[in-house]
């Protein structure tokens, strides 16, 4: 009987998906509504990851229902419960403390609890392969190797950037570089892509530093003085795979050239072996069979419509055989330790699966199969000895909110906002107040960044500037008919197939045109050396005939539209990347540098032709400005700093104290002012790298293939 009732409801919440999916709800979803779809994704459709975001959306936009959003968190837990995943007690945990006139969903959240922490309860031993979660830790992005025992996981610490590994048992962390700093402006550089040796002892790493170059260093992990491997200007080196003790498998990649190149070296005496070359830039991951006789690699095929396959070199004389050809996306994962068994992930299904091929004397021998479904397009942290896999999953969000804003006191009142559904950053209000202006990241979507309008009272989101591929810094015009952003835009003409610019988009049609091109300006700046985007903001004049912009290291501009004409306003070798404003009465700009012999940076006006500055202030607590923006009516200027989190602060606009008006510990980016000076806009970045381990791989393995 219970399976008759758990049956029929999985048929139920099958219809109800397909009602949601058919677009037959209105965009502004009831609390009910937004649970039950959330019940979809985790017992109709199993996408546990899906359901535990929108039981979050439900916590975080209807927190006044309790009754729903004790339900809503109890099924965080169950789903994390299910996904094998420590959050799970947390989860439950926040149950009981928080609801606890919910008697139903406490009593559940208890037993669940219960079950959780008997230390005598053994589990039962575990069907096909087990993940688990291992580690957990936010703005953390650069993920590196597991050692063979499976003791410790190498990665990067941010935030300077220094090169690390963590004790995955007892949970300590020893840095063992101690020269980076990552956006400090010193230019040292920082650590990349970490891989532990074969032996454990040592660590292979690459090393930015200014111009397009990336350094390769070896590290011994008990008496840690890096050692240089390979350094030439302007390329790109990282390690891909450790073949042996003495033999190392590295990419190259030639930035001007756009030429990547796979390589071994040789430890012993520095000799590079060149293995293979590519014609376009793509970059290749590569693994090494355990006997050393082979590399396997993965690459884009132009004959493939840009999607991997992956092939094997034989290191003896180089001879090549195609491991896995499929129309798909197929990325190699590596050889199963004691095993003739390749992994790799292949999206051939819709989704990013794990899948197996039994390899002998590097060439396929028997049929490929899938192991597991729907695993995520992961990062691979490597293989243990015992054939346990380690990967990484990389999450990016931003969290945007509209919270309400005192505009005599400067309070902000976060708890009392709302939110912007999706990952939304650069918000931007039209002059009437009636639109948002941000851009929507969507990494699975052919414009991965896309400019969006929102319409403030329907909830009505349109997507324009269809033809940028990648939009940033958009600036409403002063009439509200146009937004003025920087891109990445298509060009047939170009071998690249694109062009990076300044355009104007039209609000009603979304079509953009180009101001200019961005390589008018080779050979007459200075370029970023930290390889970023040149342009960091922009800015409309009061009547809308020019516009200014930031080349943050080197020069402000202010150009006439009409005639193409440029004035330099102010030079400097580093401005603070993101300020740069006009003042409401359009007489004045808002800037910020920083001077080598300060080593801090100030925050000052000057007027909109160029001229003398006025000197505000200095950073307060941190070394540099992350944004800053006039109040509507023009009486007080807010800027915001990083130091332990976001901390915002408030300037009479004519000079004088900064007043510490809010703080977060999250990173809070991306500051707007509605019109009326009553709300304001911003976006929480969440960015956080999860540890994994899929366990009883082997033996799942041997199952599948004995079948």
């Amino acid at each position: 009987m219970r399976k008759i009732q758990k049956m029929s409801r999985i048929l139920f919440l099958t219809a109800l998906g397909l009602f949601f999916l058919a677009g037959h709800l209105s965009s502004r979803q009831t609390a009910e509504e937004l649970f039950e779809k959330a019940m979809v994704m985790e017992e109709a459709q199993g996408d546990l990851q899906k359901a535990i975001g929108l039981y979050e959306q439900v916590l975080k936009q209807f927190p006044e229902n309790r009754e729903i959003a004790a339900k809503a968190q109890l099924h965080v837990g169950l789903c994390y419960e299910k996904l094998g995943l420590q959050e799970a007690t947390n989860a439950y945990q926040k149950v009981v403390q928080n609801y606890g006139e919910q008697k139903e969903a406490v009593a559940q959240a208890r037993e669940r609890l219960s079950r959780l922490t008997q230390p005598d309860r053994k589990p039962a031993e575990p069907e096909g392969i087990r993940i688990r979660q291992i580690w957990k830790k936010p703005y953390t992005d650069f993920l590196g190797t597991v050692s063979p025992d499976g003791r410790f996981l190498s990665f990067v610490h941010w935030g300077k950037g220094d090169l690390a590994i963590r004790d995955l048992v007892t949970g300590e962390e020893r840095i063992l570089t101690h020269d980076a700093d990552a956006g400090g402006g010193s230019g040292t550089g920082f650590a990349q892509e970490p891989m532990i040796s074969k032996d454990g002892k040592r660590i292979a790493y690459s090393w930015w530093r200014p111009n397009h170059t990336y350094d390769l260093f070896l590290i011994d992990v008990e008496n840690p003085s890096p050692r240089l491997l390979y350094k030439n200007e302007g390329e790109h080196v990282y390690p891909a795979a450790w073949l042996s003790e003495k033999e190392l498998i590295i990419s190259r990649l030639k930035y001007q050239e756009k030429i990547g190149i796979l390589c071994s070296l040789d430890l012993t005496d520095g000799t590079v072996r060149e293995l293979k070359r590519f014609d376009r830039q793509s970059w290749p991951q590569a693994a090494c069979s355990p006997d050393e006789k082979y590399t396997a690699y993965d690459f884009a095929g132009e004959k493939n419509a840009g999607n991997f396959d992956i092939n094997v070199i034989a290191m003896e004389d180089g001879r090549e055989t195609a491991l896995v050809n499929h129309p798909a996306n197929d990325r190699v994962l590596g050889w199963v330790p004691g095993r003739e068994m390749f992994l790799f992930l292949s999206d051939r299904t819709g989704t990013w699966d794990l899948w197996a091929v039994p390899v002998v004397d590097g060439k396929p021998s028997g049929p490929e199969k899938r192991i597991f479904t729907d695993i995520g397009e992961v990062g691979r942290a490597g293989f243990t000895q015992e054939g346990n896999f380690f990967f990484g999953l990389n999450r990016r969000n931003f969290n945007a909110y509209i919270a309400p804003l005192n505009a005599e006191t400067g309070e902000l009142k976060e708890k009392s906002g709302k939110s912007l559904l999706g990952s939304n950053y650069w918000i931007r209000w039209s002059p009437d107040g009636h639109r948002l202006a941000y851009i929507k990241e969507d990494r699975n979507a052919s414009n991965p960044w896309q400019l969006t309008l929102q319409d403030v009272k329907t909830g009505e989101e349109r997507k324009i500037a269809n033809d940028i591929q990648m939009a940033m810094s958009p600036c409403c015009s002063p009439d509200g008919k146009s937004i003025l952003i920087t891109g990445i835009g298509r060009d047939e003409s170009s071998d690249k197939g694109r062009k990076a610019g300044v355009y104007i988009v039209d609000v009603e049609t979304g079509l953009t045109t180009e101001i200019f091109d961005l390589s008018e300006y080779k050979g007459k700046i200075n370029p970023p050396g930290d390889d970023a985007f040149p342009l960091s903001d922009l800015q409309w004049s009061a009547d809308g005939k020019s516009i200014f912009y930031l080349f943050f290291t080197d020069r402000l501009v202010k150009r006439d539209l009409e005639t193409g004409e440029e004035k330099i306003l102010y030079r400097h070798n580093h401005f603070d990347r993101g300020v740069l404003t006009r003042s409401p009465d359009g007489k004045s700009l808002l800037l910020a540098t920083r001077s080598s012999d300060e080593k801090i940076s100030r925050l000052f006006t000057i007027p909109v032709d160029g001229g003398k500055e006025t000197l505000l202030c200095k950073a307060q607590e941190a070394v540099g400005f992350d944004t800053a923006l006039w109040s509507p009516d023009g009486k007080y200027i807010y800027f915001s700093e990083r130091k332990d989190g976001t901390n915002l602060w408030r300037i009479p606009a004519e000079g004088g104290v900064p007043e510490k008006i809010w703080q977060s510990k999250n990173r809070t980016e991306f500051f707007g002012i509605h019109p009326d000076g009553k709300q304001m806009s911003f976006a929480m970045r969440e960015r956080e790298l999860e540890i994994r381990v899929i366990e009883n791989l082997v033996r799942e393995l041997e199952k599948i293939y004995e079948r």
